[in-house]
């Protein structure tokens, strides 16, 4: 009120006294007296109004600030406040500008940043999870969900209500109680089945409130399982090459003997090993094509012929099939033509028909038929052999895989790497392969591979 008061008579006052001293020197009567003051009181009025009029334009531009900055504080976008260069706020609301421009700009990076940092972890191939000390999850990638057997949570949750598995929920807590990181491959049931993961724990300690624990979990099941096939693959090829060499060096040792001068002794260990001889080279052979299988091949897609190729590699074994009396039914049409790798259809065929002999009966026949539609194409190898049995089914295609061991060896000897050679080719160019057998009835190999 004081203010208002001292604001009036600020206007008052000076034109009190510049009325005064005109209306004395010009000698004014009571009318223009009258008039004077009247004019007066209109002129202070109008300009207290101005100056209110004004100051109130000044106070807007601070209200506006003032409330662009609490719409800042509450997480709105940041935004300046319009003035005019002759504002006497102008330096001040400029500064605050330029500080809404800087804030805007880093809310920016800061939200480029999160957004970087969660499509890392989505695309991440290793689970992590992030969890502080109140044991309460704040990170939890896909990939970490997928390797748990669970929906991937909304985070925040607590852990107990996501880790399920005792070994893995004691690794964090250790982690926290003894402040170091731990490393340890866990065997953990998921969905039923149990998966080998190695899960490393990273221990950050903002202070003992603020502590928090990042679990990195890796998948080591293939890996494991590659390192438990490579370790079956040496101990069963060692296998299978002693055998033959064992058989050839004993025999050869009696060779060099007394029995090396009866003719029909030194025939008949010939002929062993001669056949022993053979076993092992074919042996060698299937070793190298499955190691050549993987490797990067330079040969260039080919117009085959399918009905072709499959004859020529009946061809190659014609004598074998001639000693059980095997026909051939080549179902193929000569107008089949597909596109691929000759070497590798080679191989595969060969392997496929070999089969088809060997495990045949007496008399039988091997039938080939191949079908086609927009996107594959399938040979189907068909024999009217010894079948085989329903539990052995799944593990025809691994390596040195023979079945009943007595049971194969009585009707055919082979190296067991035949249809192992066939997964592996037919694996590298994204096809696949089935069996459809009955014990007595015969066997049928389809290969199914994209056009």
């Amino acid at each position: 009120m004081t203010k208002k008061i001292i604001k009036c008579l600020s206007f008052l006052v000076p034109n009190l006294i510049m009325s005064v001293i005109l209306g004395n020197m010009m000698s004014f009567d009571r009318q223009q007296w009258m008039i004077t003051i009247v004019f007066l009181l209109i002129a202070t009025a109008s300009g207290i109004w101005v100056a209110r009029f004004w100051e109130a334009g000044q106070q807007t531009e601070l209200q506006v600030m003032q409330n662009r900055m609490l719409a800042t504080i509450q997480g709105q976008e940041p935004r300046g406040v319009l003035t005019e260069p002759n504002s006497p706020y102008y330096d001040l609301i400029h500064q605050f500008n330029t500080l809404q421009n800087y804030i805007k700009q880093t809310q920016q990076t800061a939200q480029r940043d999160v957004t970087n940092y969660q499509s890392l972890l989505a695309s991440l191939p290793v689970g992590v999870i992030n969890v502080n000390r109140r044991h309460v999850i704040d990170v939890f990638n896909a990939t970490a969900a997928d390797l748990l057997g669970i929906q991937q949570p909304k985070i925040p949750i607590a852990e107990s209500l996501v880790i399920k598995q005792f070994t893995l929920s004691e690794l964090i807590t250790q982690t926290f109680n003894t402040q170091h990181n731990q490393q340890s491959i866990l065997n953990l049931q998921i969905n039923g089945e149990v998966k080998q993961y190695e899960v490393s724990t990273l221990y950050h300690q903002g202070d003992l409130k603020h502590a928090e624990v990042m679990i990195i979990i890796y998948d080591l099941t293939s890996v494991l399982q590659v390192e438990r096939m490579q370790s079956d693959f040496l101990a069963n090829a060692s296998h299978e090459l002693k055998t033959p060499l064992t058989a050839i060096t004993g025999f050869v040792e009696t060779l060099q003997g007394p029995a090396g001068e009866d003719p029909n002794t030194r025939q008949q260990f010939l002929k062993i090993v001669a056949d022993e001889s053979d076993r092992l080279s074919s042996l060698v052979i299937d070793i190298l094509s499955l190691s050549r299988v993987k490797q990067k091949n330079d040969a260039v897609d080919t117009k085959l012929t399918i009905k072709i190729l499959v004859d020529e590699q009946w061809q190659h074994i014609k004598t074998m099939a001639a000693t059980k009396h095997i026909t051939l039914k080549n179902n193929v049409s000569q107008n089949f033509v597909v596109h691929g790798l000759k070497t590798d259809l080679e191989t595969i065929l060969q392997n496929l028909i070999i089969n088809a002999v060997k495990y045949n009966k007496q008399g039988g026949d091997v039938s080939v038929t191949v079908y086609k539609d927009h996107q594959h194409w399938q040979i189907n190898v068909k024999d009217s052999g010894i079948g085989i049995p329903k539990n052995q089914q799944s593990r025809i295609f691994e390596r040195f895989y023979r079945g009943d061991e007595s049971r194969q060896r009585t009707i055919a000897s082979g190296t067991g790497l035949g249809l192992a050679i066939v997964n592996e080719l037919v694996s590298k160019h994204n096809g696949e392969v089935k069996v459809n057998s009955q014990v007595g009835v015969g066997t049928t190999i389809s290969v199914t591979l994209p056009l």
